[in-house]
Order: C-alpha cells, then structure tokens, then sequence
C-alpha cells in the first residue's frame, strides 16, 4: 500500500502547526479540504492520527510514529533534491532541532555545532531549552529532532548515546555570609537534593528559584544563595567561590533520537559533532 502524498502533506502540517486553522493555512486550501485529507489518511491506515481536543490537535500512538516517517522522509528528500539539483555542491541542506537542558545548550551544544553551520548556510537551526521533566515530550510530540538529557530514555525505537559526565560543586559570592540557603530553577530541580544527599545531609533546605543556570550563577553572586552548577560553566569566575571543592556531583548526560532505517549526511555530522564537542568539555 502507498500512502497518499497529499494526505501525508495534510498530516504533516497539522502535526507540526497543532491546529487545523494553521495547517490549512500553511498550505493554501480550505480548513474542510484539509479536514478530509486527515479523513483519508486515517482510513487508509485504518486507525486515528489524531485526537480532536479543545485546545486544539494531539497526536494517537500512530500519529507519533507517523510523525516520525514524515520527519525523516522530509531529510532524504532535501538531501537527494540537494544532491541532484547540484551535484557538484556537497554543502548540506535540512533543519536540525535540539532541546536540551539550559547548562549545555549555549555553552556546549551550540559551540559544537558552530562549525558545521557555517560550513552549511542552508541548514536551519533551532535549539530549544526546557527543565528535565519537560523535554522527553518535546521528542515524542515530533517539536525536536534530538533530546539532550540528565539519563538514558530506555524506549523502544529511541537511540541514546552517552556524551560524558557534567561535574557539578556547590558555589557561592566570594565573601558570603548569609543564610544556608539554595538556589534550584524550579520545584522539580533535583540538583541540590542529590548534592546534599551526596554530602550525607538531612533536613528540610530553604531554596529559591530562578529559572535557569544562568539565573543561579547571577542571583549566587548578587549573594541570594548558594547552588550547585556545572563547574564548565564558573571558569574564570572571580566574583564566586567553591567552598566545598572535594564534593563533586556527576551527572551523566546523553543524546537521543529515534532511530530510523537511514539516516542523512546531516544527522551522521550533526551527532559526531555534538559527540566530539561534548566529550571536550565534560568529564569521560
């Protein structure tokens, strides 16, 4: 059986815009010319790709995976349009969609990547930073093409690559003599408890939250707290101090994607640059 490239069109569009108000616009045709394409689509597969809700399109278990033909199938037809249309340019074309966690995207990611970008002016980028808990999603949703994080996703069709270790110490102002009190981004950050459990310490810890790890390193050195931060991040650092250097709180960390039957040129330089470029800055 082919799937109709119209209806996979239909389906594409709706996935990534969410809504069929948007999806319709993007390509032009009415929201009812859309609505039956989606119609046709899910009777060909035989089962729903969507989910109708109020706030707007959410995608079924076979919306996901066919999400995730769609996405690759868009990569192998930039790459074979590229090669065709120019075979004598082996600059590479498509888009590259990263989320990770705020410490390693623009101080690691994006340096690593620095230079296939300006190699390749027609790959897009984006790169999006969210807190642990609401990343994995951004994968199954389609909304990223790779997941850097804190552990290994054990999922049937997802690939994990280990990058390295991210040594964290607790820092403070230089001079503090405040409270003993943290600084986490948000309720959900599990940072300090595991520094603390490390150190064998018990009791409740005052802590105050501010986002990102940009925002602890600056609220650490207008003296609000103290916090636990990747030590790649404080080098060079005059205004802070580490008051407990023999404690050191490791953190693995790993890339993800789905895995697919072939993988482009882009996707091959893409993971070797953010494996090498990794590697450099955390701990083996």
């Amino acid at each position: 059986m082919s799937l109709s490239s119209l209806n996979l069109d239909a389906f594409f569009a709706c996935a990534r815009a969410g809504h069929f108000t948007r999806a319709a616009k993007s390509l032009a045709i009415t929201q009812s010319a859309l609505s039956q394409r989606i119609s046709n689509l899910e009777e060909e597969l035989g089962t729903s790709v969507f989910v109708r809700e109020r706030a707007g399109l959410r995608l079924t278990p076979a919306g996901e995976e066919l999400l995730r033909f769609c996405a690759a199938k868009e990569s192998l037809e930039q790459e074979l349009v590229g090669r065709v249309k120019q075979p004598d340019d082996k600059s590479l074309q498509g888009s590259v969609r990263i989320g990770g966690f705020s410490s390693v995207m623009r101080s690691i990611a994006l340096p690593s990547l620095a230079p296939l970008l300006s190699g390749n002016p027609e790959v897009a980028l984006t790169l999006i930073s969210k807190e642990m808990d609401e990343l994995p999603n951004l994968l199954r949703r389609g909304e990223i093409d790779y997941l850097i994080l804190y552990e290994e996703l054990i999922r049937d069709g997802i690939e994990s690559i280990f990058l390295g270790e991210e040594a964290n110490t607790l820092i403070e102002k230089r001079g503090y003599n405040g409270p003993d009190l943290f600084l986490d981004h948000d309720e959900n950050d599990q940072t300090t408890t595991k520094y603390l459990r490390l150190k064998r310490k018990k009791g409740s810890v005052k802590r105050r939250y501010l986002d990102d790890v940009y925002g602890l390193i600056d609220g650490v050195k207008q003296g609000l707290g103290r916090a636990v931060v990747p030590i790649h991040l404080i080098h060079g650092e005059r205004e802070l101090s580490t008051p407990d250097r023999g404690t050191i709180l490791n953190i693995p960390v790993y890339l993800h994607f789905y895995h697919q039957p072939f993988y482009t040129q882009l996707h091959q330089r893409v993971v070797d640059s953010l494996k090498v470029g990794f590697r450099k800055c955390l701990a083996p």
